[in-house]
C-alpha cells in the first residue's frame, strides 16, 4: 500500500471539503462524551448548611434535594445521549463523505451529514456492542486480578505486570478494528454483524500494513497533540503564579485569569481535536479502501 499516497489524499480531501471539519467536531465530541454518574450516601435525612458561612441558609431537607439531583441527572443523561447520537452521525458522515470524496466528488456538509443519518442505526450498535465487550473485558480483568492478588498474597500481581503493557498495543489493534468495522459497514454497506466479519477479514489479510498505518498516525498525532498541548499547559500559569505570591489579590487573579483563558482555550481544544478526528477517520476510510482494492479517482480540480 502506498501510505504516501493515502496521507496526502486524506489531506487533499480534508482541505477541499472544509464541511467535514464540522462531522470532525462532532465525532470527536462524542469519543470524549460519555458521562460517568455515581451516587454516594451517608445516611443522613438531611444536609445541614448551619454554619454562618451560610448566613439564613438552614438544612436541606430530602424531598429538595432528590428532585434536585435526579434533575441534574436526567439533564446529564440527555446531553450524553445527545452527544453520542451526534457524534455516532458525524463519524458515519465522515465516512461516507471521504468514500465520496476518494472517487471524485465534491462533498458538502448536508450530503456527508445525510448519510451519516443513513447509517446511524449500524454505527450506533457497532459503538455499542464494542462499549458492551470493553465492560465485560474490564470487569473480568479486576475480577482476575482480584482474585490472583489474594490467592497469592500479592506476589502474582508482579508476574501481570508484563501483561498490563500488553493492553496498551491491544488498545490501540481494538481501536483499529472499531474504525475498520465502521469503514466497512458504511463502505460495503453491510449489517452490524457482516462489518465485524468484513472488517476481521481484512485486519487479518492486512496486518502489517495495518500496523504500520498505526505507528505513522501515532508518531504524527503524538507530536501534533505535544504541540497543542503546549499553550494549554500554559494555562496554569497565571494561578501558580498567584499561589506563589501568596496574596489572596494574586491568587483570586491568578485564578480569574486562568479561567478567562480557559474559556478561549477550550474551544479551540474542542476544534483541534475535531480536525484530527476528520484527518484520522479520512486516513482509515482510504486505507481500508486501498487494502480491499479500492483505488480512488483524481480529485477535482479546486
Amino acid at each position: 500500500m502506498n501510505y504516501g499516497e493515502v496521507l496526502r489524499k486524506t489531506w487533499d480531501i480534508s482541505w477541499r471539503n472544509k464541511g467535514l471539519w464540522l462531522l470532525g467536531i462532532l465525532a470527536g465530541c462524542s469519543a470524549s462524551g460519555r458521562g460517568n454518574f455515581g451516587t454516594s450516601t451517608s445516611g443522613a435525612r438531611s444536609y445541614s448548611f448551619d454554619s454562618p458561612d451560610f448566613g439564613d441558609f438552614g438544612p436541606i431537607q430530602e424531598e429538595v434535594f432528590i428532585p434536585i439531583f435526579l434533575g441534574l441527572l436526567c439533564l446529564g443523561l440527555i446531553v450524553a445521549l445527545v452527544v453520542f447520537v451526534l457524534g455516532v452521525i458525524g463519524q458515519g458522515g465522515l465516512i461516507a463523505g471521504f468514500k465520496r470524496a476518494d472517487d471524485g466528488a465534491n462533498v458538502s456538509f448536508s450530503e456527508a451529514f445525510g448519510d451519516g443519518l443513513q447509517s446511524f442505526w449500524k454505527l450506533a450498535g457497532i459503538r455499542i456492542l464494542f462499549f458492551v465487550a470493553g465492560i465485560v473485558i474490564v470487569l473480568g480483568l479486576i475480577l482476575g486480578t482480584i482474585l490472583v492478588g489474594v490467592a497469592t498474597f500479592g506476589i502474582g500481581l508482579l508476574c501481570l505486570i508484563p501483561l498490563i503493557c500488553l493492553l496498551i498495543p491491544i488498545g490501540l489493534g481494538v481501536d483499529s478494528y472499531i474504525i475498520l468495522t465502521m469503514v466497512a459497514s458504511v463502505e460495503e454497506e453491510l449489517g452490524v454483524v457482516d462489518s465485524f466479519g468484513r472488517s476481521w477479514t481484512t485486519l487479518k489479510e492486512n496486518l502489517g500494513p495495518i500496523v504500520v498505518m498505526i505507528l505513522i498516525l501515532i508518531v504524527g498525532f503524538g507530536i501534533l497533540g505535544l504541540l497543542i498541548a503546549v499553550p494549554f499547559i500554559a494555562l496554569g500559569f497565571p494561578f501558580i503564579a498567584g499561589a506563589i505570591i501568596g496574596t489572596d489579590a494574586a491568587l483570586i487573579s491568578g485564578i480569574a485569569i486562568t479561567l478567562l483563558c480557559a474559556t478561549v482555550a477550550i474551544p479551540l481544544l474542542v476544534v483541534a481535536y475535531g480536525l484530527l478526528t476528520t484527518y484520522a477517520t479520512g486516513a482509515w476510510t482510504l486505507t481500508y479502501r486501498r487494502l480491499n482494492g479500492t483505488m480512488g479517482a483524481e480529485l477535482p480540480a479546486s
